[in-house]
Formats: structure tokens, sequence, C-alpha cells
């Protein structure tokens, strides 16, 4: 007899040191699987070793500090509208807000979670001492149990990176992380680029390098993307949604390539264009910035070092080596991008511009424009529209590019219950503009 076991592919499977989204009901937070690191989710605290080695997409409920998997039917049962009891009111007009329909005081409450009682038990115990559970409509109980949930029972979700979660996350923290772009606004810039794998494109991202991933997610292994930045280098901010995605280090280096922005204008003009005789002015800045980076650790990690010194006196030589080490491989490999992705700019047929950035983006977008081939889409993303309206005009002026169009993104989310489906009563406020056209020749 002959067994055949499934077995899940390891690209599926959470390992130490990827990235993972951790989804609660009303928090979402992306984390790095590090067994000796404690996580901060909310109020809660636990640590991650529970998830390591289980397949993404994986519930699990949060147990004296720790993480315990549970089935996909008994987390969508426990978040279920469901009622046990029919018992219900025909309106809620002789209900009174009070305050006093519940029984327990908020000390025994707080002493049923310091005795360990578990969620559902809290829950059941509030409907048993509610004076007015009974009295609500079906939908208001389906409320109140609704809302109970979210409190007491401790479930999560571990879900794999990807740029719409990221976007989503990051939206839902902070809108300004990301000047405001929704996920409707990244979508509309991507379609109207047509990201393709295969493709060849340009990207300026400020936005924690969010654009950059969702060109990357689409490329796939196939095809090249130039990263064009200003500042010291996109190591940091620059990729930290790119270094989320979990992507192999083998398609990162034979798909991205980062070029400063000096350096991409300097090609254009025929001054310094090649690599030998801009390393100078690159250099010494990204040294500087390493430089300074190191002498804050340095600052920081200071009481620590002289520790280890007492300890082991060839140990900062060695610390030190390995930086060295280190710090000359990454400018090494940087110097290898710029080449390829100056031999790429050189070319001047890539297939489509993306840009996001905090500055002015008229600049940015005359200079990578003249890199496009004729008859390929560009977009450009700015949080406010008199910076595009700008951007509309020196394009005009200039006569590169036609179907030049202003638009912005508007995106109402709705709730969809039996017989409650309406818009949301809250919404965003704004998802920024997007001026988007197709390059021609002048």
């Amino acid at each position: 007899m002959c067994i055949h076991v499934l077995s899940v592919p390891a690209m599926s499977v959470i390992k130490e040191g990827d990235y993972i989204i951790v989804k609660g009901v009303n928090n979402v937070r992306l984390v790095q699987v590090d067994r000796k690191k404690p996580v901060f989710f909310g109020k809660r605290k636990f640590t991650i070793e529970g998830c390591i080695g289980q397949p993404f997409g994986s519930a699990f409920v949060l147990q004296d500090k720790t993480l315990s998997k549970v089935s996909a039917e008994e987390y969508r049962k426990r978040y279920s509208d469901s009622l046990d009891s029919g018992e219900s009111g025909s309106d809620n007009r002789n209900l009174i807000d009070d305050g006093k329909s519940q029984k327990l005081t908020r000390d025994e409450i707080e002493s049923f979670k310091t005795d360990g009682a578990s969620g559902e038990t809290i829950i059941q115990t509030l409907v048993e001492n509610s004076t007015t559970f009974k009295e609500k409509t079906e939908y208001a109980q389906q409320k109140y149990l609704k809302k109970k949930k979210q409190k007491y029972l401790q479930y999560v979700t571990i879900e794999r990176p990807t740029a719409r979660l990221l976007a989503e996350m990051y939206y839902a923290q902070n809108p300004l992380k990301l000047g405001n772009m929704r996920i409707d606004a990244l979508a509309q810039l991507l379609t109207s680029c047509n990201i393709i794998s295969g493709g060849r494109y340009i990207v300026f991202d400020s936005w924690l390098g969010l654009v950059t991933a969702a060109v990357m997610e689409r490329l796939g292994k196939r095809g090249s993307l130039v990263q064009v930045y200003a500042g010291q280098g996109p190591e940091s901010s620059y990729r930290q949604a790119v270094q989320a995605l979990n992507l192999e280090d083998e398609i990162v280096h034979s798909t991205l390539y980062e070029l400063p922005f000096p350096r991409a204008f300097a090609l254009l003009q025929g001054t310094s264009c090649d690599v030998t005789a801009t390393d100078a002015s690159c250099d010494q800045s990204e040294t500087a910035s390493e430089s300074d980076q190191l002498m804050e650790v340095a600052k920081m990690d200071e009481g620590q070092k002289a520790s280890d010194e007492l300890n082991n006196g060839s140990g900062n030589k060695d610390v030190k080596s390995i930086k060295d080490e280190e710090r000359s491989q990454r400018r090494l490999r940087r110097l290898e991008e710029q080449e390829k992705a100056i031999e790429l700019l050189k070319t001047k047929s890539l297939d489509g511009l993306l840009v996001a950035s905090r500055n002015h983006p008229s600049q940015v977008t005359l200079t990578l424009l003249e890199f496009l081939a004729p008859s390929r889409p560009f977009a450009v993303f700015c949080t406010y529209q008199e910076p595009l309206v700008e951007c509309y005009a020196a394009l005009k002026a200039k006569g590169n590019a036609v179907f030049l169009k202003l638009s912005e993104t508007w995106l109402r989310p709705y709730q969809v219950l039996p017989n409650r489906t309406h818009p949301a009563i809250n919404m965003s406020g704004g998802g920024g503009y997007l001026l988007t056209g197709i390059k021609v020749s002048s």
C-alpha cells in the first residue's frame, strides 16, 4: 500500500529571518521572524517562535505570550456572527444607555483575565450578565458580539507580505508614510505604465520603496528595473518594502539596479557619465554616510564595546574587520549595479517610467523621460495637485509627451453584510493625484 504525503513548498513555509505580516482584528504589523525577539502587537507581547515551520495564511491564538496554531474552521467559527440563542427584541426604542446594563464590574472582568479565562468564556459571561442583551435586535446583538470578540479573542493570522498588504498596512498606520498613496493609486500607477514580466522600467520612489516593490512583484524573475534615488543610497528606507517581499538575493541582484539621480542627469549632459569618472564624488558621499552611521553605532554601543575590550582585547579588531569587509562588499555591489543601470539607460529604450517623489516632480520627470523609448507610457504620483499642474505645463511646453491626463484617485469602502450592505461611514480624505501620458519624439 502506497501512501502519498502532500508536502508544502519551501517558499510557502515561514522560516526564521523571513518578513511576515501579523494581522489581528484591528492591528496589522510587519515583523521579521526572530525566535529570540518578542513582538509587540498593540497592547500585547508574544514570541514569534510558534509560527516557524507553519505555512503562510495560518491562524494562531495567543496563549501565555506564545502562538498556538488553530484550524481554519475554528478561526472562522470564533469570528462568525451566528448566535446560539434566538431570543431578540423587535427594536431598541426602550433601551437606555445608562451604563448600568452590565452586572459585572470592571474589576471582576479584569479578574477573569488574570485567572486565565478564555476569551469565549469571558464573552459568554458578559452576555449572561447583560440585562439588555436579549431585548436588543438581532443586528444589535451581532454588533455587540463582534465588538466583544475584537476585544477578548486573541487570534491572529500570519500572511505573506505582498505589495497590496504592505500598501494597506502602511496607509492604515500613517498615510503620510506613503504620501497618501492608497492601494487604488498604486494600482493605477502600475496599470498606467503597463508593468508586465520581462519589461524594463525606471522608478523614482521616495516612499519606503513601495512602488519599487510592486514593480518587482510583477516582474518576477524576468525583466529589469532601474531604481533612481536622491540621497545617499537605497539600502534603508528606499528598499524597505522590497526587503519585506522575501525575494531571493539572486532575483534582486539580477533584476533591480540602483543609480543616484545626479549620475542619471550627468548621463544626459554627456559629462562624467562613466562609472570610473563619477566614482570619486559618489564614493565620497557614500563613505561620509557610512562613516556617520558607524559613528552613531559606535556611540550607541560604547558601553558594550568597553566591556568587550576587558573580556577580549582582539574582539574590536575582529568586529571592525568584519564591518570593513561588509562595507567594501556592499560598495562593490552597488557600483556593479550602477554600471548595469547606466548601460540600460544608455540604450534610451526602456518601457516605462514611474515617479513617486517627495520633492517637486518636474525636473525628475523631464530628465528620466529621456531614457524611455518612443510610445512608452509614464506616470507621476504626487500628494498635491499643484506640482503636477506645473509638471503638466512643462511637458506640454517641451512637446515630448501626448495624451497627458491629470486625475485624482478616489476610493470608497463598503460594508458587505446580509441586509446591511452600505458605504462605510468613514473614508479617507484623499489618495493623491496622478499624471499620466505617453512619450513621443520631440
